[in-house]
């Protein structure tokens, strides 16, 4: 399973895309943070809520264009049935896409950490920052993201087109974010849960309801994945 995720990972970034993912989310970021109007020098204080209201907006569009080629293009060329000959069941191949997905997203974030440590030093006195709201936006920014994966994965699931399998993907992941919220059902939003925990509140509802998302989700790709053996 190792080997897979290894794959993967370096098959993205031995391309200009794993590259051009982390340095367009830097520079976007780093934009929206320090220079527009809005930005953390605006507000005065030492927390990054700018970077927490803005990033699930780029992981919306990003995570399906990660996740479109995870069974879609393997399913297209007929390697998933190669995939199938290693010594690995459905659910060692769906969770070494998981993870492989998660080490990526986590890498993109790796950069971020330069924004704490600016607000660190721009504090009075140094180093005077929100811990809690920071962990917190960090740990929700985390678990929205293993949602959005396994949208994606699930979409990438459906159909053997990858542009198929993004749209898809996108469709869901902003169902979910906030199409519960027009009809009345704001608790359903992965947004509602999300912005609860950016804010510093780790809420046992709101993890549970994250857990319970991810179970189901996941649930529905392991039954496609055992269909289309």
């Amino acid at each position: 399973m190792f080997s897979l995720i290894k794959k993967d990972v370096i098959s993205l970034f031995s391309s200009w895309m794993g590259w051009g993912t982390i340095s367009s989310f830097f520079i976007l970021m780093g934009v929206y943070v320090w220079v527009i109007d809005g930005n953390v020098l605006d507000f005065g204080f030492a927390e990054l809520s700018v970077f927490f209201d803005l990033s699930p907006w780029f992981f919306l569009f990003l995570v399906p264009a990660l996740s479109m080629n995870s069974f879609s293009e393997e399913m297209d060329r007929g390697t998933f049935q190669l995939l199938r000959s290693l010594p690995l069941t459905i659910n060692q191949i769906l969770t070494a896409k998981v993870i492989s997905l998660v080490c990526i997203v986590l890498i993109t974030l790796i950069p971020s950490i330069l924004f704490v440590y600016a607000i660190g030093a721009l504090g009075l006195p140094a180093n005077n920052f929100d811990s809690s709201l920071i962990l917190g936006g960090y740990l929700s920014l985390f678990l929205l993201n293993l949602c959005f994966i396994a949208l994606g994965i699930l979409a990438s699931s459906v159909s053997k087109k990858q542009p198929v399998a993004f749209l898809v993907g996108l469709v869901l992941n902003f169902l979910f974010w906030q199409g519960a919220k027009e009809i009345g059902l704001e608790w359903m939003d992965l947004s509602f849960h999300y912005n609860r925990m950016s804010m510093g509140l780790i809420r046992t509802e709101d993890l549970v309801f994250y857990g319970g998302f991810l179970a189901i989700v996941i649930g529905i790709t392991q039954i496609r994945l055992h269909k289309f053996i």
